[in-house]
């Protein structure tokens, strides 16, 4: 009869060797950090909607009918087909935009890292002159992407806004303040970075920064000199 090995022994051969234990928990931990991070990591600058066609077909978007009414100011949106019209939405616009509103919100609840559907909800809120729930959803969409072009815009658009219909001056001039530094974030290589600058010049006039006002228009006119918005800053601002 064979003798059982003492326990020592059978430790011995159930412990795994120090080097290779340890190599294995190491490649272990990289491969789960890879993983979250792909779960996670979004592009520096994102534009564009969700990658989500089957999402997108359904929502009708971009749709370039809905307008957003922004009497002095420059905006767009890729949930809107870029720049959208300046005027007020129909009934029937309205309600449209209102489902659409409520379908990317279930999505995006399901997706809280992606920034786009947030942008994409702002723009809808601006769309019903929600101006307060427009600037959670963009302000939402910046901290989950810090150099979102869109996402900066629309927030500062979002806040001018809401100061534009507030009788108390110093609300609104605290609104137009935190606008002016939204679109004091965006990146010159952005598509909303003009109309960023745009808006900078305009706002930073309103609030009687003109200096500072006229050295942005100046740069506006530099950047996009035959355009309409670069003859209203030259009537307005530069030659009143």
């Amino acid at each position: 009869m064979t003798a059982s090995p003492p326990v020592a022994e059978l430790e011995r051969r159930l412990r795994w060797p120090a080097l290779p234990a340890l190599l294995f928990l190491a490649i272990m931990a990289l491969l789960l950090a890879l993983a979250g991070v792909s779960l996670w990591l979004r592009p520096a600058h994102p534009s564009g909607l969700p990658d989500d066609a089957p999402l997108i077909a359904a929502l009708g978007l971009p749709d370039a009918a809905l307008g957003v009414v922004t009497p002095d100011l420059r905006f767009r949106a890729a949930a809107l087909g870029g720049e959208p019209a300046r005027r007020p939405g129909t009934a029937l616009e309205l309600a449209r935009a209102r489902e659409a509103e409520r379908l990317l919100g279930h999505w995006a609840t399901r997706h809280p890292g992606e920034p786009r559907a947030r942008a994409a909800l702002g723009a809808l809120a601006l769309v019903r002159h929600d101006y307060t729930t427009a600037a959670s959803h963009y302000r939402e969409a910046c901290e989950r992407a810090p150099h979102y072009g869109e996402g900066r815009l629309g927030w500062g658009v979002a806040l001018a806004l809401d100061g534009q219909r507030t009788n108390d001056a110093w609300q609104r001039r605290e609104l137009m303040l935190r606008a002016i530094a939204q679109f004091a974030a965006v990146d010159a290589s952005e598509p909303a970075y003009l109309p960023a600058l745009y808006n900078r010049a305009r706002l930073l006039s309103e609030v009687g920064r003109r200096d500072e006002a006229l050295s942005f228009a100046r740069r506006y006119q530099a950047a996009d000199p035959a355009s309409p918005w670069a003859a209203r800053l030259r009537d307005e601002l530069l030659n009143p």
